[in-house]
């Protein structure tokens, strides 16, 4: 499995993109009477109501949801019919973040709704087939040749923002690798483990990873998230593909 290691929650004018935990988050308002003949009946009514808002707001921050620099969810689902009929679908099954919150004073109900971005249940999954480079590239080095604990991206002071499926560039704008190619469209598994963390020091305190590093300082970035490395980090693109191949951890280091 790969572990791609980020920092950052996302907002949006909807909802919020919590790349830690790879989930989406929004809430929704209902309003009652709250001198209503009967309340308890007002306040289903304005739950139900509060939760079809928080579907819609949910789907509306999905759609921004940044598959590549170039790319959203959005731009797959106007091409497509079916990716827009099982994305709506799992919006419907997005589980509810604790109890409905009713304030009796003012008569407002807030519901707030949780969906995962991969996994089987994830909205990523339907849209994997169409994204993927048909092309996979092999690992370039054997698993057995592989000494390196964990491959560490430092993008910091770089003002990078994270992608499900980033691109790395020389700095002759030559594409040298692209995320895709090691992605398996049949297991969306494979991004389940995407994760997002602010505090690298901490991360590389365990033994485990700070044991034999690959270390691959970023540059600059091109559309705020691609990379863009020198010419000796280059050099290191092939070991990175292979780390990531055979599923090493992959920790991505934005501040």
């Amino acid at each position: 499995m790969i572990m791609i290691i980020f920092s950052l929650i996302e907002l949006s004018e909807n909802g919020k993109i919590d790349w830690t935990n790879g989930k989406v988050i929004a809430k929704g308002y209902g309003v009652f009477d709250p001198n209503a003949k009967n309340v308890q009946l007002e306040i289903i009514k304005a739950t139900r109501v509060a939760t079809v808002v928080a579907q819609r707001n949910l789907l509306e921050t999905i759609k921004g949801v940044h598959i590549t620099s170039q790319t959203i969810v959005e731009d797959y689902m106007l091409k497509n019919d079916l990716i827009i009929s099982e994305v709506k679908g799992i919006v419907k099954g997005a589980k509810m973040i604790g109890e409905p919150k009713v304030d009796k004073e003012k008569g407002i109900v807030e519901v707030e709704l949780v969906i995962d971005m991969f996994g089987d249940s994830g909205f990523i999954k339907p849209i994997l087939p169409y994204i993927i480079n048909k092309n996979k590239s092999s690992a370039d080095i054997k698993k057995e040749e592989i000494n390196y604990s964990v491959a560490v991206i430092d993008a910091s002071g770089t003002g990078a923002k994270p992608s499900v499926l980033p691109k790395f560039y020389d700095e002759n704008g030559n594409l040298i690798f692209d995320a895709s190619e090691i992605i398996d469209p049949n297991d969306p598994k494979a991004l389940k483990v995407i994760k997002f963390v602010d505090n690298l020091n901490e991360l590389l305190s365990d033994p485990e990873l700070s044991k034999s590093p690959l270390v691959i300082k970023i540059k600059s970035v091109l559309n705020q998230r691609d990379f863009v490395v020198g010419k000796e980090e280059a050099e290191k693109i092939k070991w990175l593909k292979s780390l990531w191949k055979i599923g090493k951890k992959i920790v991505f280091s934005l501040f």
